[in-house]
């Protein structure tokens, strides 16, 4: 169960993420550029006062997830794209996650579909439900369009400095044995395409977390390795963060070492196996004991 304060945390930053994500969507249209739509969503968190949870991901067509472009990427949208937003701010530590699909020019259908399956997500949950009902309502809702739910990608608890806290929370229907109870706190994210239904990693890697302290070669490694720890504690950031630290080479090789030696988790960003465009959307929500509330509506 949450505390009162607890609560009140995640409900102040639920509401302060679902104003920024309505104040980015706009800007999600043929001609922006990727890295400037990060860049302003991550600020609108701290103007706000709160801090990203984890770097914006801006991902495009195949590409589903764990694409925070780098400070020197010149990608625009293009007419046509589907383009998905994720983003994550946190309050003390307590996060709140949502995400939201552009579909420009042709595309809207599927963003409808993945809508609609967030709802029935979010209707399936309630206290005692294996997580696998939720899994079944995404992929039921996908199927019936004619598309198909990413079967690797999941939703996932939240937990104080914790992005992933233990529950995973499928997008197609398996009994996983995890049940909800009254004060989880979920991201739930269905993703569908209208490619294969699975992702798989890429060789690119723009987003790093720091997972333990270990010893390097270098003296750059080590404090590098210091100032995230410091400044990030184990949530995600983004190599775009510490552009200004150190040339591109540099930092590049840098990143590379600590995640060679386990000091770091690189998160590769992840692509539809067959290139199917992907859509996703995302709220974080609550469980109570009627069902759940929507902390990022």
């Amino acid at each position: 169960m949450l505390s009162d304060e607890e609560l009140q945390m995640y409900m102040k930053v639920g509401k302060l993420l679902a104003e920024v994500r309505e104040l980015v969507r706009p800007f999600v249209k043929v001609g922006a550029k990727l890295v400037e739509i990060a860049e302003m969503t991550e600020d609108l968190i701290r103007q706000k006062g709160a801090k990203p949870a984890f770097p914006c991901n801006v991902s495009v067509n195949e590409v589903a997830a764990h694409y925070s472009p780098p400070a020197t990427d010149d990608t625009v949208i293009k007419e046509g794209d589907m383009v998905k937003v994720d983003i994550g701010a946190h309050l003390d530590g307590y996060i709140a996650d949502t995400a939201f699909t552009v579909a420009t020019g042709g595309g809207a259908e599927m963003v409808q579909v993945v809508e609609r399956a967030l709802e029935a997500a979010i209707n399936a949950v309630k206290p005692g439900t294996d997580v696998g009902e939720i899994g079944k309502a995404v992929e039921e809702t996908a199927v019936a369009a004619g598309l198909k739910p990413v079967r690797n990608l999941t939703g996932h608890s939240l937990g104080q400095w914790n992005l992933h806290a233990g529950i995973t929370v499928p997008n197609v229907n398996e009994q996983t044995g995890q049940k909800l109870s009254i004060g989880d706190v979920v991201a739930l994210e269905p993703f569908v395409t209208d490619g294969a239904g699975y992702v798989e990693d890429q060789k690119k890697v723009y987003i790093f977390r720091y997972l333990r302290d270990m010893p390097t070669r270098l003296r750059m490694s080590r404090e590098l390795l210091r100032h995230v720890k410091r400044e990030y504690n184990e949530l995600p950031f983004a190599e775009r963060w510490l552009a200004k630290r150190m040339s591109k080479l540099r930092l590049e090789l840098t990143l590379r070492e600590l995640a060679g030696v386990g000091a770091l988790w690189p998160y590769y960003v992840l692509a539809e196996r067959a290139k199917g465009k992907v859509a996703q959307v995302e709220h974080t929500v609550i469980v109570t004991e009627q069902g759940c509330e929507v902390i990022t509506r």
